[in-house]
C-alpha cells in the first residue's frame, strides 16, 4: 500500500502517516538529502540558486558566482561557462574536489581556467551584499580581502541528510552530525530500523544507495537468514566535467591517513596514441597496489571517457585482481582502454625491484 503523506515516528515500532498510525516489524529510511544550510551573512537576503533551481532556469544569466568546488558545483559551473555565462568559482579548500587526491583535481582546474572560468581556492566566505541587479561576495583569499560580483549566486556547498520531521528521537534512532548511523547491514541503533542512501551519509551516489537498499530490503524481510552486508571497498565516484574524473577504491589520501602501505604509478593521456588522435590529452591514469601482493587497492582516472574506463578497473578489483592480472587482459590497439596497462607495468616493475 502506498501512502503519499508525511510520516514521523511516534515510537520505535509506529509511525504517524497523516491521520493514520501504522505499526510494522521493520522500517527502511530512504529520505535522501537536502541542500545544506551554511550561515553566510547576507546570503539569504541577496538570494541564490540551488542545483534544483539552476536546472529550471529559462534564460541564462550574464554572470554567476559559484560557491563550492564539489562535483555538482563543477559540472554546472562548466555547463554555464560553456553557454556564455561569466563564471567565478570560490572554493574553501586548497583545490577543487577536496575529497580526492590533488593530482586528480588540478587538470580539471586547469581546463576550467583555460575555458575562461575564474577559480579562487583556499578562500573564506565573509558576507554577501547586493546592490540593484548585482550580488557581491566578500571573501578572504590567501588571507587577503577580495570581492566578486555577479548577477546570480549558485550555492553548491553540499547536502545534508533529510531527517527533518521524522522525529527520530521517538524511535530512539542514533544520529550524529545529522547522519543516521548504520552498521554494515544497514541497521541503525534500532535493529529493526534501516537507513539507506543519502540519509546515512556514507556515500551520496545513486548506485551505492541502490546497493544499500537491496541489502536493507533483504535483511528487513529475512530476519532469520544470515544478513547481507555492505562494503565500501568498491566505492566509485565520477565527476562529469571535461575532463571527466573517476575513482574506485582507496585514494592516496586514504592510504596515508590509515597507514596502509601502497605503491603508486600513473601515466599521462598526453603520451597516449588514441588520446592524441582524439585531441583529448588532459589528465592521466593512476593505480595504487599492495607492495607485496600487487593487488589493486585503488584506481583513478582524470581524462577522456574516465566514467567508462573506470569500470574495467572496478571489475578487476571486484575479483581482488592484481596488476599482473590486469596485464594478462588483452587490450586492443589503439584504444583509450589500453592506457591502464602502462601504470600496471610500472607497478609490476616496482614490486620486482622490492623483491629480495
Amino acid at each position: 500500500t502506498l501512502y503519499q503523506e508525511r510520516a514521523r515516528f511516534v515510537s520505535p515500532y509506529a509511525v504517524q502517516v497523516g491521520s493514520l498510525c501504522l505499526r510494522a516489524r521493520a522500517f527502511i529510511l530512504a529520505t535522501g538529502s537536502t541542500v545544506s544550510h551554511v550561515p553566510i551573512p547576507g546570503l539569504e537576503e541577496a538570494g541564490y540558486l540551488t542545483s534544483d533551481e539552476a536546472l529550471e532556469l529559462r534564460q541564462a544569466p550574464q554572470s554567476m558566482i559559484v560557491l563550492g568546488g564539489g562535483p555538482v558545483a563543477l559540472e554546472l559551473a562548466q555547463f554555464f561557462s560553456r553557454i556564455g555565462v561569466d563564471v567565478t568559482l570560490l572554493q574553501r579548500s586548497a583545490h577543487v574536489l577536496s575529497n580526492m587526491d590533488e593530482d586528480l583535481a588540478r587538470p580539471v582546474e586547469v581546463r576550467l581556467s583555460r575555458e575562461g572560468m575564474r577559480i579562487y581556492t583556499h578562500t573564506h566566505l565573509q558576507r554577501v551584499t547586493h546592490t540593484g541587479t548585482e550580488k557581491v561576495v566578500h571573501f578572504l583569499h590567501d588571507g587577503r580581502e577580495k570581492t566578486v560580483s555577479a548577477q546570480v549566486i549558485f550555492k553548491a556547498l553540499g547536502r545534508r541528510p533529510n531527517i527533518d520531521g521524522l522525529n527520530l528521537e521517538a524511535a530512539k534512532v542514533e544520529v550524529r552530525d545529522d547522519r543516521v548511523l548504520v552498521d554494515e547491514t544497514m541497521r541503525t541503533s534500532q535493529p529493526h530500523i534501516f537507513a539507506v542512501g543519502d540519509v546515512n551519509g556514507l556515500h551520496e551516489v545513486v548506485h551505492l544507495a541502490i546497493q544499500q537498499g537491496e541489502i536493507a530490503g533483504w535483511n528487513a524481510t529475512h530476519p532469520d537468514c544470515p544478513p547481507r552486508r555492505y562494503s565500501d571497498r568498491l566505492k566509485a565516484q565520477v565527476v562529469f566535467t571535461e575532463p571527466q574524473v573517476a575513482s574506485v577504491g582507496l585514494s592516496e589520501k586514504e592510504c596515508q591517513a590509515r597507514a596502509i602501505p601502497y605503491l603508486v604509478a600513473s601515466y599521462p593521456f598526453c603520451d597516449h596514441g588514441k588520446a592524441l588522435c582524439l585531441g583529448e590529452t588532459d589528465g592521466h591514469v593512476k593505480l595504487l597496489c599492495d607492495p607485496k601482493t600487487g593487488q589493486v587497492l585503488g584506481a583513478h582516472i582524470v581524462g577522456p571517457e574516465a566514467s567508462e574506463l573506470i569500470h574495467e578497473l572496478i571489475a578487476v578489483m571486484y575479483f581482488h585482481g592484481t596488476v599482473a592480472d590486469l596485464l594478462q587482459i588483452p587490450h586492443y590497439h589503439p584504444t583509450l582502454a589500453e592506457i591502464v596497462t602502462y601504470p600496471a607495468e610500472a607497478l609490476l616493475e616496482q614490486i620486482h625491484n622490492l623483491t629480495p
